[in-house]
């Protein structure tokens, strides 16, 4: 049917609604608003923890983790707001004929293309200032040259891919923006296909996850501590897995909707379930990356106590290393207590210097990496 012609006298319009998974307009405002304020709370939370006292002071991680914050509020109002205005869960016209869909929109499906559009955007920055936070955090208390070394290509990694997905996703009609909210027949015409793009964003989101959660493990159990400790300290940095939890609940979610063609017809449906579920997986996110920080509130056991620990036991294999190499009648010189080597971390500043900052030039060679 030509665009230009007058429908008037065809009757009212069919509509299609299926992947809405029974979510109303009020759902996606409740959604909306919880997670955007929920995460508000543990960053506050991670402030709180970080100042108290007047013993510590922000870091990079705290800072990135509050713009991230930033981005998350900004997702829960689009979902607010394209529902208060009758954008988001609302059925998707479909026009009076078997291919009018082509052709034919709304002003709740340009809203919805809109908003969709922005989300993503403010998505791919989002994601990527929390696994920075999160690898930023780290290096506060994994200080090995090693370490350091392979948290930098991460973070050049993790950089270059939300920018990447940014740029790809602002040009995916070129220059042609007004193409992603007009009929599909324009979509089609001035933008690529962004399956794959969201395929690759999805499963890249998963693997870079698991590979930041998963990178103090090993450092972790290389520690001369008993099982159960290893096990407790680990827990502590595994804390985020709940958010790779989400975000393989979102790639499913995704790859069911696109491999559904009538499902996939549902553009408003289609795009208001894509944005839920990225809403509560950058939420989680960010609760996630809070969880570690605020430790102090959750358990008697304080980060700055599980640091000086972790670098205390650093320090003593690392001086175990250097005494078995010099005679047993001068090793008992080379010992130093518990007490004696958290001493050493303390009067140096427990978050400020590394343990080798404490220990002689030879030992802090020898520390693991």
């Amino acid at each position: 049917m030509d665009p230009s012609s007058n429908p008037s006298s065809k009757g009212p319009m069919n509509y299609l609604s299926t992947s809405e998974e029974g979510r109303t307009p009020a759902d996606i405002i409740a959604i909306g608003a919880v997670f955007l304020a929920l995460p508000a709370v543990f960053v506050a939370m991670r402030f709180y923890c970080r100042l108290r006292g007047g013993k510590s002071w922000l870091a990079a991680d705290d800072w990135l983790m509050l713009l991230a914050l930033f981005f998350n509020i900004g997702m829960g109002l689009m979902l607010v707001i394209g529902a208060s205005l009758d954008g988001l869960a609302q059925p998707t016209p479909q026009g009076w004929g078997p291919k009018d869909y082509f052709w034919v929109t709304d002003d709740a499906e340009i809203l919805t293309e809109k908003l969709f559009f922005a989300f993503i955007l403010t998505q791919a920055i989002g994601f990527g200032l929390v696994k920075l936070s999160v690898l930023y955090f780290y290096r506060r208390i994994f200080l090995t040259r090693t370490f350091k070394t392979l948290t930098t290509i991460i973070i050049v990694i993790v950089g270059v891919w939300s920018i990447g997905f940014f740029v790809a996703y602002l040009f995916r009609c070129g220059t042609n923006f007004w193409a992603l909210w007009a009929p599909l027949m324009y979509l089609v015409q001035y933008c690529y296909d962004s399956k794959p793009l969201f395929y690759s964003l999805a499963i890249s989101d998963v693997i870079t996850d698991v590979i930041i959660l998963s990178l103090p493990l090993f450092w972790v159990w290389r520690l001369q501590m008993s099982t159960a400790q290893r096990f407790a300290v680990s827990g502590v940095f595994l804390l985020g897995a709940i958010e790779i939890a989400t975000g393989i609940a979102r790639l499913v979610v995704y790859i069911n909707q696109s491999l559904d063609f009538k499902k996939n017809a549902d553009g408003i449906g289609h795009l208001t379930t894509l944005m839920v579920w990225s809403m509560i997986e950058m939420s989680i996110a960010v609760i996630a990356g809070c969880l570690p920080p605020i430790w102090p509130l959750i358990s008697q056991i304080s980060l700055e106590d599980m640091a000086r620990t972790l670098r205390s036991v650093m320090s003593l294999e690392s001086l175990r290393s250097l005494t078995k190499s010099k005679s047993g009648s001068r090793s008992g010189s080379h010992h130093l207590t518990r007490s004696e080597s958290e001493s050493r971390l303390e009067n140096g500043g427990v978050l400020r210097k590394s343990s080798a900052d404490s220990m002689p030039a030879s030992a802090s060679t020898r520390a693991p990496t």
